[in-house]
């Protein structure tokens, strides 16, 4: 049997220590030939973007399954099922969210929410939370048995004038009553 090959990226070296359970499990799992891992990568959606895009193109060719996760704002692991998705096209490759525990219980729930309410998401996460969902997400990745990845459809861009945009949402407010 061929070893899944797991990505992980995680949105900030703050979120390693969360990592600790699911890495040594990962190692292990690479010992007895069930896994590999060919990359860890940290950065941040809001402070890297050029550089998560990069990423996710330079890398997706060699893994099987990506591990993405970070705290408070998660906006790391949506966005790049989007860019996986949208622009790279890639429907063999799924995403296993993780959100990482915050300070406070309230950037926590930020963090699952920002998984959770990407609207069209196909990412999977079955209440991986902290270093215990992390851990859970490595054994998820080295299971397999994914849902397969829907063909996804752009949603229309428009660009008005406010003139027309103000028209648009009076008609729409219409439709709403």
């Amino acid at each position: 049997m061929k070893p899944v090959r797991i990505g992980i990226m995680i949105g900030s070296d703050s979120d390693l220590k969360q990592c600790i359970g699911g890495f040594e499990y990962l190692k292990m799992s690479a010992k007895d030939g069930r896994a590999q891992v060919p990359v860890v990568i940290t950065n941040s959606i809001h402070r890297n973007t050029d550089e998560v895009i990069g990423n996710l193109a330079e890398f997706t060719e060699d893994v099987d399954v990506w591990i993405i996760g970070a705290g408070m704002a998660n906006h790391l692991t949506g966005t790049a099922d989007a860019i996986l998705r949208y622009r790279m096209g890639e429907m063999r490759v799924p995403v296993i969210g993780v959100a990482f525990q915050g300070k406070t219980p309230e950037q926590t729930q930020a963090a699952i929410m920002s998984i959770l309410q990407v609207p069209g998401t196909q990412v999977i996460f079955d209440d991986y939370v902290g270093h215990i969902g992390f851990y859970r997400a490595c054994k998820r990745a080295i299971e397999g048995n994914f849902p397969a990845i829907k063909a996804v459809q752009d949603k229309p861009i428009k660009i008005r004038t406010l003139e027309d945009a103000l028209e648009t949402a009076k008609s729409l407010e219409k439709e709403v009553k």
